[in-house]
């Protein structure tokens, strides 16, 4: 390290200590990625970084003055990164010259050019078929929609089309050492895009021919305002906009952040103790399926916390719409939103109880993506006393038997909670225990008096939902356990080409 030192400029001004001690002006000019190319421990992973051409795969409005600001298909070279955010620069022909403009772009707003995910028509983030199924049934979808994607199941890709009011999904073969690609033997492509050019020409066995790729409604979310932001923010950097829920505790407002940046607002009425659990749960968690949290304002009052925007609100109110409306939802999706919610509290089963699990706080994206939201009663697992506390505020009919006998709560209790959220699913959003008030409910359920299978809820649902009510916390099934049996319970075959 002696030698490099010597043939540094001196260190920038601008880079934070944590970044390599060496750092030197030219390495990224305003940032604190580790970039530095006098660092032996990063040369080479850099070197191969830059090597490489990359190219954005959405729009990139600028949120500060050293942001970059991208539009789709801009072509990129890769400075520096941080886990988060990266330092990029574009080179542009202006009149006979070339203009350099660099600045820093969320990591996960592009890609390697010659990669899958720069396709329209690749889903990275879809898994299964029902996935599939749920994005192509969107309005916006016309006939012959399509999307290829990745199963986790048997690392296979798939191409699913829309077709009428059903999707198909047909299983995409390789050839030996996976050097080629068909859905039949007669026609066989050196790659995935040659096999959605040909059949965009020529239907050629398929359900219908390939029209446009499937919408993509969901923009990534990265997961902190600005490469160089620390969670704690200036509370006048937001501006409130619209009041979208009041609470006993707290307002949540839609708001920005620097005039930039579209996000949600959770201002608190008064200090408690559970807003110092609620802040400091959010900020060690990270999954797709949970709320992101941005930033928080705690150094005057009213603290509040900023999350990412959910524009389509919440599966309660999504629910009773569609139910206002007369809109039937499919069995298979009703499903698919368990099966999501499934997915966020395997991820947190270990980590944290939330305590508040129910369709309220399940909150959609615009292409119906689940994410838990609202960790106000939240506590971590390994937090001796989980109790409920005299006077706290509770949501009595999602509670577990074993909190009325003043035990502590655990991830089962969480199961239990569960269990009642599939009876809202089922139900279009209808309250728990009709006709029921909280202490009727309670005296019921410690004499184990369950809760009668809803109209229209199958047998095979409400005997799931019976196990997620079993007296003994022990007999109640893990949430791994739960996805499993919520997908028995879905059939989404898989097509042939004729």
């Amino acid at each position: 390290m002696g030698n490099s030192v010597s043939t540094c400029k001196p260190r920038c001004p601008h880079c934070c200590l944590d970044c390599c001690p060496h750092c030197c002006l030219d390495c990224c000019p305003h940032c604190c990625l580790d970039c530095c190319p006098c660092c032996p421990q990063r040369k080479n992973e850099k070197t191969t970084i830059k090597r490489q051409t990359w190219t954005s795969i959405q729009n990139y409005t600028s949120r500060t003055t050293l942001d970059l600001e991208l539009k789709k298909g801009d072509i990129l070279e890769i400075m520096g990164e941080n886990e988060d955010w990266l330092y990029v620069r574009r080179r542009t022909a202006k009149g006979q010259g070339i203009i350099h403009e660099e600045g820093y772009v969320p990591k996960n707003f592009v890609k390697p050019v010659e990669s899958l995910e720069v396709q329209p028509w690749y889903f990275a983030d879809v898994k299964r078929r029902i996935e599939a199924k749920r994005c192509l049934l969107r309005p916006q979808n016309d006939e012959g929609a399509f999307l290829v994607w990745k199963s986790d199941e048997n690392d296979t890709y798939y191409l699913s089309v829309k077709n009428s009011p059903h999707a198909r999904h047909y299983p995409i073969k390789q050839g030996e050492h996976y050097k080629n690609f068909f859905l039949v033997q007669r026609n066989i492509f050196k790659n995935l895009p040659e096999l959605i050019e040909f059949y965009s020409k020529s239907q050629n066995g398929l359900c219908v021919k390939l029209n446009q790729p499937c919408v993509k409604l969901d923009q990534p979310a990265p997961p902190t305002l600005s490469f160089q932001l620390d969670r704690e923010i200036d509370k006048q950097s937001l501006t409130k906009i619209k009041m979208l829920g009041s609470g006993e505790f707290a307002d949540v407002w839609q708001g920005k952040w620097n005039g930039t940046t579209d996000v949600a607002i959770k201002e608190f009425k008064a200090v408690n103790p559970n807003i110092t659990t609620e802040i400091e749960i959010m900020m060690n968690l990270r999954h797709e399926r949970l709320l992101q949290l941005y930033a928080i304002c705690t150094t005057n009052k009213p603290f509040c916390i900023v999350t990412e925007l959910m524009n389509n609100g919440s599966l309660k109110t999504f629910l009773t719409e569609q139910k206002k409306g007369k809109k039937d939802i499919e069995f298979s999706l009703m499903m698919d939103f368990a099966i999501q919610i499934t997915e966020g509290m395997i991820y947190l089963e270990d980590k944290i109880v939330h305590r508040d699990l129910r369709a309220d706080n399940i909150l959609l994206t615009n292409m119906q993506s689940c994410k838990i939201a609202d960790f106000g009663l939240a506590q971590f697992v390994l937090t001796g006393n989980r109790r409920l506390s005299s006077g706290e505020l509770v949501p009595v009919k999602w509670m577990a038997p074993e909190i009325f006998e003043d035990k502590n709560y655990t991830s089962k209790s969480d199961v239990w909670s569960f269990g009642i959220l599939l009876t809202e699913i089922v139900t279009y959003g209808d309250e728990p225990y009709p006709g029921q008030d909280k202490q009727t409910c309670i005296l019921g359920i410690k004499r184990g008096k369950r809760m009668e299978r809803p109209a229209g809820c199958p047998e095979a649902l409400y005997d799931i939902m019976l196990q997620c009510w079993k007296t003994n916390p022990a007999e109640r099934p893990t949430f791994t356990e739960l996805q499993e049996k919520l997908m028995a319970l879905i059939n989404e075959p898989v097509s042939a080409v004729e």
